[in-house]
């Protein structure tokens, strides 16, 4: 006589079909139910690369039964497993499915509720009673599931993190363009600090010194021209606090009040009489050598500019 294992269709018993069934609803549901369980049981054969899913010789085996009761349990069979059997059968099918990182898909406490409305169904066979849990079932199904409002709420609240990170992106893409400007500008002030510097470094030739000596005009022109230019750059392109910053802090730490006068000149040539009026205020207001404003304006007097002079002053005294 064969043995089960040599059957043909002994390991296809968990795929065999449970037709419908409204006189044992809750039994199905667990045979249903302990089939998942079934196949979650690992064999000797489990090392092969191909899945093969247990007999019933095996699970009867790994639960300390016989395969006559497991047929049972897995069929609409009335037979109801007890509730050790239906423990140790949790227990040995989760462990193994953490092996492979699954999850069995039910709890032991909602097993055994299965099992207990089986139980209770092939005892008491009451219509009634399956009724009753049937809306039990429909309850417990309805308070797993969220409310909308909930769920709107879930929503929102995903929407608004997803808003927050995308938010926080910007803003960090923004700081880093802001301090790669902000190192670009003080390179640039740096570069003109040091053009500043070198272009006073030369010493006009050595002539005896009258008023408008023609050497110092064309040096005093050339560093005054090269100022006013970078501020006229830094306005065009939309950036007025850069340019007026770089006026200041040329004219008020680096230029002579002669050079100084001549960028006030060069700009009110270029039309940029917005730059003039406001490094006109600003020089007058920052300098604290009163002799160097008073020599700017004896300088933008003597070019003509009188009211150039004349502000400048007012600027001082305020």
């Amino acid at each position: 006589m064969a043995s089960e294992d040599s059957q043909p269709h002994a390991s296809g018993w968990l795929e065999r079909e449970l037709p419908d069934s409204d006189r044992r609803p809750r039994k199905r549901e667990l045979a249903l139910t302990l089939r998942i369980l079934f196949r979650l049981l690992k064999t000797g054969d489990s090392v092969d690369s191909a899945y093969r899913p247990p007999t019933q010789a095996q699970v009867a085996e790994r639960l300390h039964s016989n395969t006559t009761s497991v047929s049972r349990f897995a069929s609409l069979d009335p037979r109801v497993p007890n509730q050790a059997f239906v423990e140790d059968l949790h227990k040995q099918a989760s462990r193994d499915a953490a092996v492979n990182g699954q999850d069995v898909g039910i709890t032991l406490e909602r097993l055994l509720t299965l099992r207990a409305l089986a139980d209770a169904e092939h005892r008491g066979r009451c219509q009634s009673c399956v009724e009753l849990g049937r809306r039990i079932d429909s309850l417990t199904h309805q308070l797993a599931m969220p409310c909308s409002s909930c769920a709107a709420y879930q929503r929102e609240q995903e929407e608004g993190a997803a808003q927050l990170i995308a938010l926080r992106n910007e803003l960090t893409t923004i700081k880093a363009q802001t301090q790669k400007e902000v190192q670009r500008r003080e390179s640039a002030e740096a570069g003109l600090r040091a053009c500043l510097a070198a272009a006073k470094a030369r010493a006009p030739l050595p002539v005896p010194h009258r008023r408008r000596d023609r050497q110092r005009s064309k040096k005093e022109v050339a560093v005054a021209r090269q100022l006013a230019e970078q501020a006229e750059e830094l306005d065009s392109a939309g950036k007025q606090y850069a340019a007026l910053a770089i006026l200041r802090q040329g004219t008020t730490e680096l230029l002579s009040p002669a050079e100084t006068a001549m960028v006030m000149v060069e700009l009110r040539e270029g039309s940029h009489d917005r730059l003039a009026n406001e490094l006109i205020h600003v020089y007058g207001r920052d300098q604290e050598d009163r002799q160097h404003v008073m020599a700017v304006a004896l300088e933008l007097h003597e070019e003509g500019a009188v009211d150039d002079a004349g502000a400048v002053l007012r600027a001082a005294l305020k």
